[in-house]
């Protein structure tokens, strides 16, 4: 429906309508159990004398003998794709290209993200279909020149 290479325009997106927003979190580096998965850490006394903030048992004993796939532990922590739903369209600025979103956009800021129609919620009636493209928009302003261009003769 829409050709290849072709630029939305803020216009697509209306006051109001909810969006889905996608980008890359900010990394954290290496993180411990306690910050990345918020576990409670062990005690501070009763034999535990340098490791109150480790994650403690990793599995049973001889008995599956291994550590299972996805088990929550220290490792790297961000710098992953998240998608963040229902967010809320506050403001459009069409003449600049931006879009006022209220809520947590993912990621750092000047990094890239992507602005979709959200899944969960129903898409408002009055919306551009399929979309509010930038070349339909020039085609209207070249269009509306011309026609003054001809009434004046």
């Amino acid at each position: 429906m829409i050709d290849v290479g072709e630029e939305i325009s803020a216009e697509h997106f209306l006051e109001g309508q909810k969006v889905d927003i996608s980008g890359t979190s900010i990394g954290k580096g290496f993180a411990g159990g306690m910050k990345r998965h918020n576990f409670k850490g062990l005690r501070a006394t009763h034999g535990v004398s340098i490791s109150h903030r480790s994650h403690g048992s990793t599995g049973q004993c001889q008995e599956p003998g291994k550590v299972f796939k996805g088990k929550k532990m220290a490792g790297h922590m961000g710098a992953a794709k998240v998608t963040t739903q229902n967010l809320e369209v506050v403001k459009t600025d069409s003449a600049r290209g931006l879009i006022m979103i209220k809520g947590a956009v993912p990621g750092s800021k000047g990094g890239w993200v992507t602005v979709k129609d959200a899944v969960k919620k129903p898409v408002p009636s009055d919306i551009p279909f399929p979309a509010a493209l930038k070349s339909v928009e020039i085609e209207k302003v070249e269009l509306s020149s011309d026609a003054t261009e001809g009434g004046s003769e």
